[in-house]
Parts: C-alpha cells; structure tokens; sequence
C-alpha cells in the first residue's frame, strides 16, 4: 500500500475594471484574462454576479502532487491576475493536502 499525497488550492479574485463603460467591456477583459489562465493549465470559474459593469468574481484552482508545485502554479496565477486590465479589490488563497492509502 502507498501513501498518496493530493494538495489542491483556490484563489478566489474580487476584480474591479472601473473604465469599464457596458458589461461587453468586462466580458472582453474576463475572456483574456480565464483564457490565460487556461493557457497554463488552471481551473477558472466566475462566481460572482455575471450582471456587474466593473467588477468580476474568479476562483482559480489547481491541483499537484506536491506543495511545491502546487505553490509554483498559484503563484503563476496571481502573477496573470495582477497583470491583466483588472484591478485587485481582494485576493484569497486556499490550499489543502489530502491523503490516502491506495490499495
């Protein structure tokens, strides 16, 4: 029997786009931003109300087989996020370590 590790994180981004003028505008900066996000293999949802000018809810999420990597994959996707059109109202960061013994 091995003991197998799982750790898994989240990042949950209250974004803001105040020059924002329609909800077109937002949805154009959230495409770029998810679609560079999916680009480096994270997990992306929005969470939050859909019907908001300037502000957008993202949780990222990852999973790796080590604390290292999964570290190294947040991190990324802080760096995407603080570098997109958006501005950062609140960012947080979850992450847990799973494990269990396979047969």
């Amino acid at each position: 029997m091995e003991d197998v590790r799982l750790h898994s994180g989240t990042l949950v981004a209250d974004l803001l786009l105040p020059h924002a003028q329609s909800i077109k505008e937002r949805r154009q900066a959230l495409r770029s931003l998810t679609q560079r996000l999916y680009n480096r293999r994270l997990a992306v949802a929005q969470v939050g109300p859909a019907d908001l000018w300037q502000r957008a809810f993202v949780l990222v999420g990852a999973v790796a087989g080590s604390a290292h990597a999964l570290d190294r994959q947040l991190d990324e996707a802080e760096r995407v996020i603080f570098a997109s059109a958006f501005e950062v109202g609140d960012l947080r960061r979850d992450v847990r370590q799973e494990g269990f013994v396979s047969g």
